[in-house]
């Protein structure tokens, strides 16, 4: 059986980079970008960098339209029913540089819409396909805790929120007897579009988080209700 994934925001940063790892682990990739073009400009340039075709499919998603979600899914269900990796990577990052005080609740109502909502509606549309192949769920997130020389106020707080979800939805699985895992990833500082190609010390490449992802989505461990951090470090996972 050939391990089939779909990973949304894939056409570019570290979901672009995430994807093509993953291809060259032997996965079929399906590529979830916001729009198809941009989604099949992707997977042009995958099969440029050495990934066959037979591998790679593009699905339109916009994590803040449900219909675009249900569409999706849908699409998912009929074309690709052995699907059994769902990695979200999509979301937005607000504007990082507001101080808390000043980012506004439809600043801070704008970012959860897409990185939690949204997040939540994809998970809840694309379980029953996942349940039926004993899959994961991946989320790229952050942290619990905050830092001061990073405080990006509605990222953070959409982020804290995601991580909450994941762990809630992991004590479902696991009352339910669910064949299922849902864990988050924080990969560190990646410098990509979403926070301005921000450098520093602690800042990664696109590469470099791609690589550190790809590593603890390939570890063989289930991490189910696991927010697992740079290195592979659980920074906190649920009481049982």
């Amino acid at each position: 059986m050939v391990n089939k994934a779909f990973v949304t925001g894939a056409n570019r940063g570290i979901g672009f980079e995430i994807a093509k790892q993953l291809a060259e682990h032997g996965y079929f990739v399906i590529v979830g970008a916001r729009r198809l073009e941009s989604g099949q400009q992707a997977v042009n340039k995958l099969v440029e960098a050495g990934i066959s075709a037979l591998q790679l499919d593009t699905i339109q998603i916009d994590l803040t339209e449900s219909q675009s979600i249900i569409e999706a899914a849908g699409k998912i269900s009929r074309q690709h029913p052995d699907l059994n990796l769902l990695v979200n990577n999509a979301g937005i990052a607000g504007d990082m540089t507001k101080p808390a005080l000043e980012t506004t609740v439809a600043d801070y109502q704008q970012t959860l819409n897409v990185n939690l909502f949204g997040t939540l509606q994809v998970i809840q549309k694309l379980v029953p396909i996942l349940k039926n192949n004993h899959g994961r769920i991946a989320n790229l997130t952050g942290p619990f805790s905050a830092t001061l020389w990073y405080n990006p106020a509605a990222y953070r707080v959409s982020k804290i929120a995601l991580n909450g979800l994941i762990q809630t939805l992991a004590v479902d699985f696991i009352n339910q007897k669910l064949p299922l895992s849902i864990f988050g990833i924080f990969p560190g500082g990646v410098s990509t579009d979403i926070n301005g190609h921000r450098q520093g010390p602690f800042m990664k490449t696109v590469e470099e988080g791609g690589q550190l992802v790809t590593n603890i989505l390939l570890d063989g461990q289930s991490h189910n209700g696991d927010i697992v951090g740079p290195n592979g470090h659980v920074l906190s996972t649920v009481d049982q």
